[in-house]
């Protein structure tokens, strides 16, 4: 029996993204937490709520039988980067050409549900039997799954295979590596003076870290994946201070675990000299927080039979790499064979401009059907 029907999805995928779900917004993700527990307990699966933390969401692992070793791991999160407020100023929309806008709509509402319709079409056509799928939904994905990071790593043990149903590129494209991620918090302190009786008793702080910024961004090396990005500074207190104290967040992305030691090495070395006179320095903390998603033998031969499955239907897609993190990261990192990009055609992710384009959900929802039977049955 048919489960899929696009008008379905659509009014779900309608519900999801007209409230708000952001990682710090607890009762938004659990709301996203119990539709998904209602559908999947109504269609038999056993669903386990898992608490990492008050300060985020649940988290669910949904399972198809009582073992607790997969054959496969699918991996998605019920959380968006929005603050409150922003679902009801932009709620769910669809054109005429049939894209859909609004808050999570592709990162990731939409994906996590086509793989909700992806599992019940395979389950109604008997092709899930003796099989042991985990489908493991977190809330904290946008904040680098620093609450359920452990809970994913213990779970990923324990699988043969994982996908990851971040949307597709917008050409179609999907990923078969990604960037390890750093964020770094830096504090910059000096010495407060009246910036014009006497400025020259002052070390400003802002000075100290402008210097640091200046060294950081020349860490980059766009030609080997590496990027090194100030994001946010803050500082000072009044403009005829010299400011004691500011603030900065870097991120930092890399394609290998040399590049990584380099990047650390250098703000180490940083921290070991002043460039303004007067004893302003600057301290940090943070580190790597995503390790590299770098695709092994097995993974580079699951890609081949999946674009060999998407000519069949024909679909046309490539592997790619990219510079964004995802929980495929932590799995890859493990030594399992992790594939991203397996839900629907989308981009704008963390923007106003975000959309989902409803022509691709139908063709990917097959897409991810045979690459999961594939699995289950094939390689098991």
């Amino acid at each position: 029996m048919k489960i899929f029907n696009l008008a379905d999805y659509l009014n779900d995928l309608k519900y999801l993204v007209n409230f708000d779900n952001g990682s710090y917004t607890p009762a938004g993700t659990a709301k996203v937490a119990e539709f998904f527990s209602e559908k999947f307990r109504a269609a038999g699966w056993h669903v386990e709520r898992i608490g990492v933390g008050d300060a985020v969401g649940p988290c669910l692992k949904i399972t198809n039988c009582p073992d607790d070793a997969y054959e496969l791991l699918l991996l998605g999160h019920m959380d968006t980067v929005f603050p409150k407020g922003t679902a009801a100023q932009r709620p769910y929309k669809i054109d005429g050409n049939g894209i859909v806008t609004g808050v999570g709509v592709s990162d990731m509402k939409g994906c996590i549900l086509l793989s909700y319709y992806a599992l019940l079409e395979l389950q109604s056509a008997n092709k899930l039997n003796n099989t042991r799928i985990c489908f493991l939904l977190n809330s904290d994905e946008e904040i680098s799954s620093i609450y359920s990071r452990s809970l994913i790593e213990e779970i990923a043990k324990k699988c043969k295979y994982a996908l990851v149903i971040e949307a597709a590129r917008k050409n179609g494209d999907m990923v078969k590596l990604r960037s390890g991620v750093g964020h770094y918090k830096l504090t910059a302190t000096g010495v407060a003076a009246h910036a014009g009786v006497n400025p020259q008793d002052g070390s400003s702080a802002l000075n100290e870290l402008a210097h640091w910024i200046i060294k950081l961004h020349q860490l980059s090396n766009y030609a080997i994946g590496t990027s090194v990005n100030v994001g946010i500074v803050n500082g000072g207190s009044a403009v005829n201070v010299v400011t004691d104290h500011a603030t900065a967040e870097v991120d930092v992305r890399f394609r290998t675990l040399k590049e990584a030691a380099r990047i650390e090495a250098a703000i180490q070395a940083l921290t070991e000299q002043s460039f303004t006179a007067g004893g302003a320095k600057v301290t940090y903390e943070g580190g790597i927080n995503r390790p590299v998603m770098l695709p092994s033998k097995e993974t580079l031969e699951l890609c081949d039979t999946i674009s060999q499955f998407g000519k069949e239907l024909n679909i046309d897609f490539n592997w790619v790499e990219t510079g964004g993190g995802s929980d495929g990261n932590l799995t890859a990192a493990l030594g399992i064979p992790t594939l991203d990009g397996m839900g629907p055609i989308g981009a704008g992710g963390h923007s106003t401009k975000e959309w989902l384009d409803t022509n691709s959900v139908e063709p990917r929802l097959k897409l991810q059907m045979r690459a999961i039977d594939y699995i289950v049955h094939s390689l098991k």
